[in-house]
């Protein structure tokens, strides 16, 4: 096992600008179209004040991150846990995906990282989105 990693450290952040048109990008690529995601004129009238995001499109952004720090172990076994979606996304709204190992377990050969994940907006005052994910580093295939 050639990469080592310990409780407390950071994955490298990602940084994000959602825009109306990156939304109706996610309803094309998923087949989404509800009206609280593509039509300003309806969700404006709804409990949200307008569009947001896709929650699957919270979810890419967090797998992004894990793909990012971790390649092809995460592709062939990641799992995303305990996902929470606290607060909606919406366009204008600049976010910064990021993580930090919270545990390490190690077998001699691999390593289980247990990643908390989060999404944070508002200038890092407000968390829309948090997580967990799992990826094994090490052993027979990585």
């Amino acid at each position: 096992m050639t990469n080592t990693f310990k409780a407390g450290e950071h994955l490298p952040a990602i940084d994000k600008d959602i825009d109306q048109a990156r939304i109706a990008g996610w309803a094309e690529l998923s087949g989404d179209f509800n009206r609280l995601h593509v039509d300003p004129d309806y969700a404006e009238k709804t409990k949200f004040g307008g569009t947001i995001a896709h929650g699957p499109m919270s979810l890419g952004f967090l797998n992004e991150l894990m793909m990012s720090c971790f390649g092809l172990p995460w592709a062939q076994g990641g799992r995303l846990r305990e996902v929470r979606f606290l607060a909606p996304i919406r366009p204008g709204d600049h976010i910064v995906i990021s993580g930090q190992v919270e545990r390490v377990e190690e077998d001699g050969k691999a390593q289980t990282l247990h990643c908390r994940l989060e999404i944070r907006k508002d200038g890092g005052e407000t968390t829309a989105v948090t997580g967990l994910g799992v990826v094994t580093l090490g052993g027979k295939e990585s």
